[in-house]
């Protein structure tokens, strides 16, 4: 809708970012899924037909996702998902191990309400279902969303906010290829330490058994 100066009204631009979001929530979790793999070729056409949209969000929602480092974007021929080696992947675990480490400490440090230990406990839940399952990629994004929800309670609103943009996500969907590996019984036992830990209230412990647990997994990626 536009207003009398033919400009557009802020209910206009209120939904056209709102359809680039779901786009980009939409590729992102398509790539969660293994429904797009790193390398393949995006192609606005198609996309906005699947996602029942027109092109113009499409187009800036690769762009977004170029920002992030999600899709790289080729000249007259649309975008595809990144490709990411061993040792960008290495680095960014790294990374997130400081990210999350924060929000391992002031979870653990926090006098819990019995809701947020509710939430916690489902969420921990979740990552025991999928490695009974042994499946990688989704015990990944069961790993997400934990860390998402100890992020959420921390308190802390720019671990919450980094750890919840769309790079933050794909990136950690690519090292299903990693981890567990064949180290299942090993990868559930530290995160049952992990869980316990930051639910007993020893902060010190349970930041050195997270921190223990992403190096062991940075090793299992070194080989």
């Amino acid at each position: 809708m536009k207003n009398q100066g033919g400009t557009p009204s802020k209910t206009d631009e209120s939904n056209a970012a709102s359809l680039v979001s779901f786009v980009v929530d939409s590729i992102v979790e398509g790539v969660l899924k293994g429904q797009y793999v790193p390398g393949q070729r995006l192609i606005a056409a198609d996309l906005a037909e699947e996602y029942g949209v027109s092109r113009a969000p499409v187009r800036e929602a690769l762009h977004v996702l170029a920002g992030e480092g999600v899709v790289e974007l080729i000249a007259n021929r649309g975008a595809r998902i990144r490709k990411l080696g061993v040792e960008q992947l290495f680095n960014f675990l790294e990374f997130t191990e400081a990210l999350l480490a924060v929000g391992v400490r002031r979870v653990t440090n926090k006098k819990l309400k019995r809701d947020e230990i509710a939430l916690i406990e489902k969420a921990f839940q979740d990552i025991e279902q999928q490695c009974e399952r042994k499946n990688a990629r989704e015990l990944l994004s069961a790993l997400h969303r934990y860390h998402t929800v100890l992020n959420k309670i921390s308190g802390n609103d720019f671990v919450e906010f980094f750890y919840n943009r769309p790079y933050i996500r794909f990136y950690t969907s690519l090292i299903h290829e990693f981890a567990p590996g064949d180290n299942w019984t090993q990868f559930i036992h530290n995160y049952r330490l992990i869980h316990s830990t930051i639910l007993s209230g020893d902060e010190h412990t349970s930041v050195a058994t997270f921190v223990a647990h992403i190096r062991w997994v940075l090793q299992m990626m070194r080989g």
